[in-house]
């Protein structure tokens, strides 16, 4: 039998994961709008993948969704992922390189951190908030020598992944704030389907809802939905519900070096030596969130603990699995 990995491993082999898969949604929608419309390809990829999860969840259901579960749910793919990646795939769209929209997006631990101190009570030591201080600074560093080799996209462009970075941070904090519990695949199904409609409209009211005959398109939704959808959107959440806001937020830092990789040997964009500077101060950053004086919270892969006085109906959910507890959103 092989030998258990450390707990320290484990977690940072999940939270890199994590990172590859958040970020290949940036190239996936490099893909896509090199050949369709940012709506259309949104469209046709949470159409495919909201019908496969709710088939699913009829199929293999494991328990009934109370009404508030399915309203919240549905909000949060409204923010997560309707108003998010309709900010972040325009923008693309118009012109900014996927590196820079993921870069913008990396604004959002320092959103999301704040926010959570205001709204959820959750506590950042002085390592942490260092840490997202040292990190942003390392994005502006990146930003600074991106920006020039990329004039295609006009200047107002650059503000439209903004609205998508606060629609993210807002679904984040709607799910700390409602902790359902609800199971990770079945959060997600309802969040699909949430997007599936909003994109629908939307297609079907601008004209682009036609089905995309490009092989290039369907490669696109393809990655999207397998590594995006089920693997990036899983992994936050799941990740969130674990190790807190400042945590998962913090690793959107990351994101945005990895798809400038990405970008790099995909699409040929190229990385200034300011740019790898910044992508080591990012780096530097995100170890000191991570370190382990930062951060007191339970590992990954272990279960979190149990308040001595919970109900025994809460504490049969745990038979469904890890992500039944504490309400997994997506």
């Amino acid at each position: 039998m092989a030998p258990k990995l450390p707990s320290a491993s484990r977690n940072g082999a999940i939270a890199a994961l994590f990172v590859v898969m958040w970020s290949s949604g940036f190239i996936g929608a490099g893909l896509g709008t090199a050949v369709s419309s940012a709506v259309t390809i949104l469209m046709w990829r949470f159409i495919a993948v909201a019908a496969v999860l709710l088939s699913l969840q009829f199929l293999v259901r494991r328990r009934r969704m109370t009404p508030r579960a399915i309203a919240v749910q549905a909000l949060i793919g409204l923010f997560s992922q309707s108003v998010y990646l309709y900010s972040m795939f325009s923008a693309i769209d118009l012109g900014v390189t996927s590196g820079i929209v993921s870069l913008i997006d990396a604004l959002q631990p320092i959103c999301a951190s704040a926010l959570a101190g205001l709204v959820l009570g959750e506590r950042t030591s002085g390592r942490q908030r260092l840490g997202l201080g040292v990190g942003l600074a390392g994005v502006a560093v990146v930003i600074a020598g991106d920006v020039g080799l990329h004039t295609e996209a006009p200047a107002w462009a650059y503000l439209v992944p903004f609205a998508g970075m606060v629609a993210l941070t807002v679904a984040t904090l709607i799910e700390r704030k409602a902790r359902l519990e609800t199971p990770l695949m079945d959060s997600l199904a309802i969040q699909c389907g949430a997007s599936a409609l909003f994109f629908s409209v939307v297609g079907l009211a601008t004209g682009q809802a036609a089905m995309p005959t490009e092989s290039q398109a369907w490669l696109a939704i393809l990655w999207l939905i397998a590594l995006s959808t089920l693997a990036g959107y899983g992994l936050y959440w799941y990740i969130l519900k674990r190790r807190g806001v400042t945590y998962v937020s913090s690793l959107i830092y990351l994101t945005a070096p990895a798809t400038l990789v990405w970008g790099f040997f995909m699409f040929g964009d190229a990385i200034s030596l300011l740019s790898a500077v910044g992508i080591a101060v990012c780096v530097a950053g995100v170890a000191l969130v991570h370190s382990r004086h930062a951060s007191d919270a339970a590992p990954l892969l272990e279960e979190p603990p149990r308040p001595a006085d919970e109900p025994e109906a809460a504490r049969s959910t745990l038979a469904a699995g890890p992500d039944s507890r504490r309400g997994a959103p997506s």
